[in-house]
């Protein structure tokens, strides 16, 4: 048959891009093009814009820290010392000379507080002198110069606690659950007490700790971490430092009262003498409930009262703290029963010592409160809001499309369609616009001629092909009348698809690319949707069931049971809630009013069948699926071809979404608008934002030997997607071999889906285009016999 160019008539027409070059090259914007593409950037200026916001924004941020830091470095209770007592590896040095195996102890367990002091020779005497000033604290006894013996320094236990005095200690709290449940026991009995705080906790619980605070409780620095390492001298000091800027930001309380973590002064020199030397304060307890060893169902075994006071440690954080709590009541019970009364330990705290509940935080204690919020805070929560949101949208979206698949497809099949004559039988215009299409566009002509429709028509659109296809195409014609083959330069595949729709007689429009395959009922199953009415709203499109004809190995298998479990379940449902997005134009039927009205394929996406579709929802037209409607494909059969399609395809899918963002959240679009594109929104927006810190986390969870709730969240997915494939294949009567795939699915999706969510948006920002990539045709889609065979017999392959 004769060359056609077709004309105007209804569609808008644009002159194809002279310009553009072949497909698979970036193109600029489409000359004649009604809008710039989504996200183009006409004057190439955008990434180098964003760059530099991007580099000032982090010279603000450097610049902001190198101030901030020094100062949240500094100690933060100023004292009279020599400059070189103030190095951080002052302790250690020290330390260095003597004999840190045996230093020699002054005092006993009864005394509350430790600290490590000089021994010198004052005015014929020996006294014991602060390391870090000229202060003496004391002349030693004839006794006690014989403890020494010839050790420059001592450790010295001081303090006492009065009899029948009970001093309560609490360590590694604040917690949201058991520091509130002991607060509630001592608010009761007016017991006061001490808590010795863990800085994230405290940055995790603030009202807690600002409540501690405000009933009348002491409180003191446990670290930041409740480390047991002191080896790095600067990473020490800030556990101490940034506890403190910690509590002073959240609740404007400064104390000097430290307790190191899991206790023992006596032997750990280092970190005692590294806290004095920024002037805190070591208390010690000489009670010990071990309450940390019980647990829920195990009674702490209270130790006996013997009438000396003492200070008792139990632990409000930490682990489960059930039985803490109920010892509590019992010890105080106990104790007031004997006469005991009960203090906090600023009772027998030097004065100079004592904790201040109203200082004025400064800018380094916010930062310092800030940073921590951010690094150990905000990941915590981010990741358990993340966790049970997965875990809570996966199984309600789920559940929701597997119950309305489910119902769509008891329609279909219990849907009883009427007997129309042949003759009265609508034109229907197939559409298959085609670019170097040789090796495959016969059998695509073939398995067309093959179908069981009577009145169609097929008009092939060469988009400036330079190999054969235009050859094949006019061959065939020669052969078979309903073909008609146009030509025009090369353009892009949605300028010839709207090509062919403007020379199209039918008022049905079926469209399908240069490498499927129609089995021979998908017209006709396509066409009884415009036949027969059963929408409320007059159907403007049909999505067909696009399946992978050239199952050759795991990667074109994994596209397999993507496309089955897509669209069976997926798309089904949105079918039956009138909220389909995406009509494939590889396999779907349009009226041809509804594209007229549209303005047929638009040229700003590279998704152009998702663009079509949302415009046609938002004319009002109904778009339904059709799962007998069947075309086969061939899917990339390489990693590379894989990741160039579906980044087309990702991109574009976000160019439509971005173009169509009016129809989010609004209730005249239904289930579309109020549900599945925000979902769609979510399901592309959190990836971006947090994929980063879900890595970091898992790698940092799996580094600890945490891989539980991982392994727990992983699984739950697999079965999700396992319960979907299985009813997506019972559905369509699809080969089960699929099935073994699903333990692989994730392994493939998500580092992909990564990659393309990344790369999209690095384009976007650039503004530049992706160009159209058309995977190498191989012609290496099965007979439509044997892929039946394949479905029905699935071991026989």
């Amino acid at each position: 048959m004769a060359d056609e160019l077709g004309e105007g008539d209804g569609l808008s027409s644009r002159r194809p891009d002279r310009r553009s070059g072949r497909r698979g090259r970036r193109r600029d914007r489409p000359e004649g093009a009604e809008s710039p593409p989504v996200f183009f950037d006409p004057s190439g200026t955008r990434w180098h814009r964003l760059l530099a916001c991007l580099a000032t924004a982090f010279l603000l941020l450097v610049g902001s820290v190198a101030w901030v830091l020094p100062q949240a470095l500094e100690p933060t209770w100023a004292q009279e010392q020599a400059q070189e007592h103030l190095d951080p590896g002052y302790p250690r040095e020290l330390l260095a000379t003597g004999d840190t195996e045996d230093i020699p102890l002054l005092g006993d367990q009864s005394n509350p507080f430790s600290r490590i002091g000089l021994v010198e020779q004052l005015d014929g005497e020996t006294v014991l002198a602060d390391p870090f000033s000229d202060e003496v604290f004391r002349v030693l006894t004839e006794d006690e110069v014989a403890t020494v013996g010839g050790s420059p320094y001592a450790m010295e236990r001081f303090g006492e606690v009065p009899d029948k005095t009970l001093m309560l200690t609490f360590d590694d709290g604040p917690d949201a659950e058991f520091t509130a449940e002991i607060l509630d026991v001592l608010a009761a009995e007016g017991v006061p007490a001490t808590f010795f705080g863990i800085g994230t906790n405290v940055a995790e619980n603030q009202e807690l700790f600002r409540r501690v605070i405000r009933e009348g409780h002491m409180v003191g620095n446990h670290t930041m971490t409740h480390t047991s390492s002191w080896t790095e001298d600067l990473l020490s000091r800030q556990e101490l430092i940034s506890t403190d800027r910690e509590m002073r930001s959240v609740a404007g309380y400064a104390t000097r009262l430290f307790r190191l973590p899991t206790g023992d002064p006596d032997n750990k020199a280092l970190p005692l003498l590294q806290a004095q030397q920024l002037g805190y304060l070591h208390v010690d307890f000489d009670l010990d409930t071990e309450d940390w060893q019980a647990d829920a169902d195990t009674a702490v075994q209270l130790p006996a009262l013997d009438g000396d006071g003492h200070i008792v440690l139990m632990h409000d954080g930490g682990g489960d703290r059930t039985a803490t709590v109920a010892a509590l009541k019992d010890l105080i019970t106990q104790a007031e029963s004997q006469g005991y009364t009960f203090a906090t330990v600023g009772s027998i705290v030097p004065q100079d010592h004592l904790p201040d509940a109203e200082v004025e935080a400064d800018l380094a204690d916010d930062a310092t409160a800030l940073a921590v919020a951010g690094l150990t805070v905000a990941p915590d929560v981010v990741m358990t809001w993340l966790f049970w949101f997965g875990i809570g949208s996966l199984t309600l979206m789920s559940a929701l499309y597997v119950v309305l698949a489910l119902i769509g497809h008891r329609r279909q099949q219990r849907r009883v369609w009427p007997e129309i004559p042949q003759e009265d039988l609508p034109l229907v215009s197939v559409i298959l616009p085609v670019f170097n299409e040789e090796p495959v566009v016969e059998r695509t002509l073939t398995a067309l001629a093959a179908s069981d429709y009577p009145h169609l028509e097929v008009i092939a659109v060469d988009d400036g092909s330079t190999d054969d296809t235009l050859a094949i195409l006019r061959r065939f014609a020669q052969q078979w009348p309903a073909l008609r083959v146009l030509t025009q330069p090369n353009g892009g595949k949605s300028i010839a698809s709207n090509h062919g729709i403007m020379a199209a007689r039918g008022q049905i429009v079926v469209t399908l690319d240069g490498d499927t395959l129609f089995e021979p009922q998908t017209i006709r199953m396509f066409a009884r949707h415009f036949t027969a009415q059963n929408t409320t709203r007059p159907v403007g499109a049909v999505a067909g069931h696009v399946k992978v004809g050239n199952r050759r190995g795991i990667l074109t298998m994994w596209q397999s049971l993507e496309y089955i479990s897509g669209i069976c379940v997926t798309r089904m449902g949105e079918g039956v809630a009138g909220a389909i997005s995406i009509v494939p134009g590889a396999c779907a039927a349009w009226r041809k009013d509804a594209l007229q009205a549209a303005g047929g394929y638009s040229h700003d996406t590279l998704a152009e069948d998702a663009d079509l579709t949302m415009t046609l929802q938002r004319l009002g037209y109904a778009v339904v699926q059709e799962n007998q409607a069947v075309a086969w494909t061939e899917a990339p059969m390489t990693i590379q071809g894989l990741a160039k399609q579906r980044l087309r395809w990702t991109y574009g899918n976000l160019q439509a979404l971005w173009k169509h963002a009016g129809m989010l959240f609004r209730p005249r679009y239904g289930f579309l608008g109020l549900i599945a594109l925000p979902y769609t929104l979510l399901a592309t927006v959190v990836p971006l934002v947090f994929l980063p810190l879900t890595v970091l986390m898992a790698g940092i969870n799996l580094a600890a030997g945490n891989w539980q709730p991982i392994a727990a969240f992983a699984g739950f997915v697999l079965a999700i997607h396992a319960i979907i494939c299985i009813i997506a294949i019972r559905m369509v009567k699809e080969s089960w071999t699929h099935l073994l795939i699903v333990p692989l699915y994730r392994i493939i999706y998500e580092p992909l889906r990564a990659w393309l969510l990344y790369a999209s948006l690095l384009q976007a920002l650039k503004g530049q285009m992706i160009g159209w990539y058309k995977p190498e045709r191989t012609n290496s889609v099965l007979d439509l016999s044997a892929l039946e065979q394949d479905r029905e017999h699935p071991r026989s392959r």
